[in-house]
């Protein structure tokens, strides 16, 4: 069976008739490639990294606590991370929290507030490795925005418990 038998065209103008056909198919075919370009077009832009996040009491039992970061912006999927504070760099980390490519809003991190210093540094790290884990120093590296790390520093306290200052603690001489 023919197609022109389930559907059988005019003798008269039947060539004209198949142009039609593949006008439609053509048209058919141009949808989905601009489908598919400005899917592409999405999927590639770019954004640039950032953190947003504000000095804040930390809300706890004075073993684990949540940081509230405002809103982070990830080049990808990736990870806000909080660091404490070793005389006034990155120290080890005490929370992290999966982040979607994008705008991410009102991040919750929940963190060790017995280990916590009274600075802490949110810095937003890429999911490089196995999707969903956090694989730290490596390849869940820091991600960079013109060569520097995106990297944000606040003030905390915390409800109950004193946060270690280090700089009081052991002081330079």
């Amino acid at each position: 069976m023919y197609p022109r038998d389930i559907c059988p065209l005019p003798y008269e103008g039947e060539a004209s008739g198949m142009k039609n056909y593949w006008l439609i198919i053509a048209a058919i075919l141009a949808a989905c490639c601009a489908w598919a370009v400005s899917a592409q077009t999405e999927e590639t832009e770019e954004v640039t990294a950032s953190i947003t996040v504000r000095d804040q009491e930390i809300p706890g039992d004075g073993v684990v606590g949540n940081v509230t970061v405002e809103e982070v912006v990830s080049d990808g999927p990736g990870w806000i991370v909080i660091h404490n504070n070793l005389f006034g760099h990155p120290g080890g980390v005490i929370g992290y929290a999966p982040v979607k490519p994008g705008v991410n809003e009102n991040v919750s991190v929940t963190v060790h507030t017995f280990v916590a210093t009274d600075t802490l540094f949110a810095v937003l790290h890429h999911d490089a490795g196995e999707e969903g884990v956090f694989e730290y120093p490596i390849p869940d590296v820091e991600q960079k925005v013109d060569g520097e790390i995106v990297i944000e520093p606040f003030n905390a306290t915390a409800e109950n418990t004193t946060l270690i200052n280090l700089v009081e603690r052991c002081p330079k001489e």
